[in-house]
């Protein structure tokens, strides 16, 4: 029993009545899946790594903001 690749196509063809999955309608789905996956994971990559900032005693910056604050 050989694999049909075309039951994997979301956007199939309609003639009247019924249905007719494709080959390109089964390539372009995957890739679809493969393109949400992908974002998906990059998302929740990006919202659960964490990056705690570090500010030095002698930091620039905090001298910057010093006098701003003593005013």
């Amino acid at each position: 029993m050989p694999f049909d690749f075309r039951r994997f196509d979301i956007y199939r063809k309609v003639p009247k009545d019924l249905t007719q999955p494709t080959y390109t309608g089964a390539i372009i789905s995957i890739c679809c899946c493969l393109f949400i996956l992908f974002l998906f994971l990059s998302e929740l990559t990006g919202f659960i790594t964490t990056e705690v900032p570090t500010f030095g005693a002698g930091d620039s910056a905090w001298a910057s903001w010093r006098p701003l604050m003593q005013s």
